[in-house]
C-alpha cells in the first residue's frame, strides 16, 4: 500500500504503479523464500555463511525486482535496471539487518542488555554521524576515508548491529548531501545518474567492508565464549573424575599443565616443570619405566600408557594412570605429545581391598573342602571324599582297561581297647594306625577313614599282587609298632572285575576282610 501510493503520489500511471509495487513486494518475498526454504539456513549476521546467504537472496531478490520494474516500464535500458537493482540492493542491506537483528531481540526479550548498551551505542552512532557530516557537508577535501573508519569502529565495538546501523548513519548523510548538492568534490564533479551511482557503490562498499568484518569478529567472540565455557566445564569435570591432561611441546621442551594434574602432584605451584623434574616426580622404582615409555613415544611416534607411583612434596604416594598420543602438525610431523593423567590411588586401593577378599574368600573355600572331605579325628580322607576317589578311579579304569583295586581293614579287638583304657586313648589309636597306613602307600593311593575303626585304601594301577603287597606292608607296619596299646589289623584286598561297581567292589573287600578275621585276624586275604 505505501509503495502503491508513494507511485501514484510520483505521477506515475496506474499500471506503471502496480507494476513498481509489484517489483517491490516479490522483492521481500523472493528473498524471505530463499532464505527459508532454499538455503535451509537462519537469518544469522554473526556467521559468515549465514551472511554470505543473506547477501545472495538480496541480490538475488534485487535482480528480480528490478527486471519486473524494467519490464513495467518503457524506459527499458541497463541504466534502469542498474540503478533500481543498486537501490534496491543497498536498501536490503542497510535495512534488513537492523530490522531482522531488532526484531530477533525482541522476539527474545533482551530488553535488558540492550538498555546496558544503549549508552555506548549512542555515543559512537553520534561519532559516526558527526564524521559523516563532516564528510559529505563539504566540497573541497574529499574525506570519504572518515566514515569507514568510523564505521570499522562500530563494527569493532558492537558488532553486526553496529555495522549496519552505522552504515545507515551514512547513507542518511550522503544521501542528504546528495539532494542538497553539498557533495565531496569526488562525487560534485560527475554528473548527477554517476553522482548517484558512485554513491551507490560508495555505500555497497562501507557494507562490504563492515559487516563481514563485524560478523568475523562476532563469531571469533562466540567461540571465545564457547571455548571459555568448554575449559570451565572440562576443568568441573576433570576435578570430579580426578583427571588432568597435559602437553609437551618437543621443540621447546614445554610442559603444559591442567590445574588437576598440578592438585594430582600436590603442587601450589602453577608453573609446571621441566621435562626431567616432571619424571622426577614418580616413585624412584618407577621412573625407568616412564621414561622407557615415553622414550618409545617419542621414537616410534607411536602413544602409550601405563600406570605408576607419584610421590607428592610431602611424601605422600598416590597411583596415577597416563595415556599420551602424539602431537602433529598439518605436515604430520611430531611437534609434541599431549595426554591425560588420572588419579587411581582410590581405584587401587579397592582392587587390592577385592584382591585381598578374593584370596581370603579362595582359603576359606580350600578350607571348608578340606572340612568337608576331611576326617577330623586322623587328618585323612573321610568316606564322603573316599566313595568320590573310589568312583573317579574305577571309570578311569574301565576307559583305559588298567586295573585297580580296593583293600579294606579294621583293627582287631577295638573295642576291647576302647574298654580297657577309655575312648582317648582309642583315638589315639586310630590317629596312630592312620598314620602308620598311610606311610606304608604308593604316591597315587588314597587311604580314608570309612567309619569307626573301619579304613579303606583306594589303589589305582594296581592289580591283586601289587594291591596285597600294598596291604601286606600296612598290616605289618601297624601290627610291628612299639607303641602301648599294641594294636593288629585284618585286610582284605579286591581287584575290580570287568564292569563291577563301586558297591560290589567294596562287598567283595569287605568279604575277605571278614574272612581274615575268622582265620585269626592280623592277616590279609584276597578275595575270590
Amino acid at each position: 500500500m505505501a509503495s502503491l501510493a508513494a507511485n501514484l503520489g510520483g505521477g506515475n500511471g496506474v499500471l506503471l504503479s502496480i507494476g513498481f509495487t509489484l517489483a517491490n513486494v516479490s522483492e521481500s518475498g523472493f528473498a524471505a523464500w530463499l532464505l527459508r526454504n532454499r538455503t535451509r539456513r537462519r537469518d544469522s549476521f554473526t556467521d559468515p555463511k549465514g551472511l554470505v546467504w543473506f547477501c545472495i537472496a538480496a541480490a538475488a531478490a534485487a535482480a528480480l525486482s528490478a527486471t519486473i520494474a524494467a519490464c513495467a516500464t518503457t524506459a527499458v535500458g541497463i541504466s534502469f535496471w542498474l540503478s533500481w537493482f543498486t537501490t534496491d540492493l543497498l536498501g536490503i542491506l542497510i535495512v534488513a539487518p537492523l530490522i531482522l537483528i531488532s526484531g530477533r531481540a525482541f522476539y527474545r526479550k533482551r530488553f535488558r542488555d540492550g538498555l546496558a548498551a544503549a549508552p555506548q551505542a549512542i555515543a559512537i552512532f553520534l561519532l559516526v554521524a558527526s564524521v559523516s557530516i563532516i564528510a559529505f557537508s563539504q566540497v573541497n577535501y574529499s574525506l570519504l576515508f572518515l566514515p569507514m573508519l568510523a564505521v570499522l569502529l562500530a563494527a569493532l565495538r558492537m558488532g553486526p548491529f553496529g555495522a549496519a546501523g552505522s552504515v545507515l548513519i551514512v547513507a542518511t548523510a550522503s544521501s542528504l548531501a546528495h539532494i542538497f548538492g553539498s557533495d565531496p568534490q569526488a562525487i560534485a564533479d560527475g554528473q548527477a545518474y554517476a553522482r548517484s551511482i558512485f554513491l551507490q557503490f560508495y555505500l555497497l562498499a562501507l557494507f562490504a567492508a563492515a559487516l563481514p568484518i563485524a560478523a568475523l569478529l562476532a563469531t571469533r567472540q562466540q567461540l571465545i565464549d564457547s571455548n571459555a565455557n568448554k575449559l570451565r566445564l572440562l576443568e568441573l569435570a576433570e576435578g570430579a573424575a580426578h583427571v588432568g591432561h597435559w602437553h609437551l611441546d618437543l621443540l621447546t621442551q614445554l610442559i603444559t599443565w591442567s590445574d588437576e594434574v598440578f592438585r594430582i602432584h600436590g603442587v601450589e605451584n602453577r608453573v609446571p616443570p621441566s621435562l626431567d623434574t616432571a619424571i622426577d616426580a614418580y616413585h624412584p622404582d618407577d621412573r625407568d619405566a616412564v621414561s622407557a615409555h615415553i622414550g618409545r613415544s617419542l621414537e616410534h611416534c607411536v602413544g602409550f600408557e601405563f600406570t605408576a607411583r607419584i610421590v607428592r612434596p610431602d611424601g605422600e604416594v598416590r597411583h596415577v594412570f597416563s595415556k599420551g598420543e602424539i602431537d602433529r602438525n598439518g605436515v604430520n610431523e611430531s611437534i609434541g605429545l599431549f595426554g591425560i593423567i588420572q588419579d587411581i590411588t582410590t581405584q587401587v586401593a579397592h582392587e587390592a581391598e577385592i584382591e585381598r577378599a578374593r584370596t581370603r574368600a579362595e582359603t576359606a573355600a580350600r578350607n571348608a573342602i578340606i572340612l568337608a572331605e576331611t576326617d577330623q579325628l586322623t587328618g585323612i580322607a573321610n568316606r564322603r571324599r573316599t566313595s568320590f576317589v573310589l568312583e573317579q578311579t574305577l571309570l578311569l579304569a574301565r576307559e583305559t582297561g588298567h586295573p585297580m583295586s580296593v583293600a579294606m581293614f579294621d583293627i582287631d579287638h577295638f573295642k576291647r581297647i576302647n574298654d580297657t583304657y577309655g575312648h582317648h586313648t582309642g583315638d589315639e589309636v586310630l590317629k596312630r594306625v592312620a598314620a602308620g597306613a598311610a606311610a606304608e602307600l604308593r604316591s597315587g593311593d588314597t587311604l580314608g577313614r570309612f567309619g569307626g575303626e573301619e579304613f579303606v585304601i583306594v589303589l589305582p594301577d594296581a592289580a591283586a599282587d601289587a594291591a596285597s603287597k600294598v596291604a601286606e606292608r600296612v598290616r605289618h607296619a601297624i601290627g610291628t609298632d612299639n607303641c602301648t596299646p599294641g594294636v593288629t589289623v585284618s585286610i582284605g584286598v579286591a581287584e575290580m572285575a570287568p564292569g563291577e561297581t563301586c558297591d560290589a567292589l567294596l562287598r567283595r573287600a569287605d568279604d575277605a576282610l571278614y574272612g581274615a578275621k575268622n582265620e585269626g585276624r592280623n592277616r590279609m586275604r584276597l578275595a575270590a
